[in-house]
């Protein structure tokens, strides 16, 4: 007899929790968990021609993964600068909330669509400036990217 403490436990109780136990985490292990697989290619960055201390963030982000995921928030470490996720409405850039990110689909973040606006830039950041820009995603979390400065953007963007 088996004893737990000062009580008698029978060795077909433990045998039947330890069934129980093993048949759960098999379970488990038959039925792979859907999540989103979150990847981000070239990013890149234009200056404003328009709007002075900003720029726009261009990027694709690549979903590989079984669940949607959304991009919902955008910050960089640039002092003073803020990010803000963008979309072009009718000829004009708007802000937008966040950015769905389909199951095993590419969203592209380029000129004249979605894309991140950096605004209250310091005046003295120049092209081949580089910077560090953390993405929020709402399952997969955050990532941190370079980002580095390349040029204007010459595609004309009308603010809000």
């Amino acid at each position: 007899m088996m004893y737990f403490g000062k009580k008698p436990v029978s060795c077909i109780f433990v045998m039947l929790i330890f069934v129980i136990l093993l048949s759960s985490t098999a379970r488990g292990m038959g039925s792979p968990q859907k999540f989103p697989r979150i990847d981000i290619q070239a990013p890149e960055a234009k200056l404003s021609p328009v709007i002075l201390g900003s720029a726009s963030v261009f990027m694709n982000i690549s979903n590989a993964g079984e669940l949607e995921d959304t991009l919902t928030e955008a910050r960089v470490d640039i002092p003073g600068a803020v990010a803000e996720i963008h979309d072009m409405k009718d000829g004009k850039m708007v802000k937008a909330e966040k950015i769905r990110i389909p199951s095993k689909n590419i969203v592209e973040l380029k000129p004249g669509g979605l894309h991140i606006m950096i605004f209250k830039m310091p005046e003295d950041i120049k092209e081949g400036y580089e910077f560090k820009m953390h993405l929020v995603f709402e399952k997969s979390g955050e990532r941190q990217i370079n980002v580095k400065l390349k040029g204007v953007d010459t595609h004309l963007h009308m603010h809000h």
